[in-house]
């Protein structure tokens, strides 16, 4: 799901929905805080893909990578429920 859904998702919206809002909402610095959230985003994905990778090659996770597989999924739970929240402020604030 993060590979195929939700990391294409934030490409798409980077190369085509912010560069069409910018204009509307006043300049590329509305947008900058939802890019930087893409940018946490991929990066906890990355480690949570680092993991389940080493999970593969080891049968099993090893004790030690779940304090940091938790802080992984609990941080990128938290920059998207922010993320989404801050869309659909942005979003909303274009509706008449």
């Amino acid at each position: 799901m993060l590979t195929e859904r939700l990391l294409p998702h934030g490409d798409a919206e980077e190369h085509q929905l912010y560069p069409a809002l910018e204009p509307v909402l006043g300049g590329p610095e509305a947008t900058a805080t939802m890019s930087r959230a893409h940018a946490e985003i991929e990066r906890l994905a990355g480690r949570v893909a680092a993991h389940l990778a080493l999970a593969d090659a080891h049968g099993a996770l090893e004790p030690e990578q779940l304090e940091d597989l938790r802080a992984c999924l609990h941080g990128l739970h938290t920059v998207l429920r922010l993320h989404f929240t801050r869309e659909e402020e942005n979003y909303f604030s274009l509706a008449p």
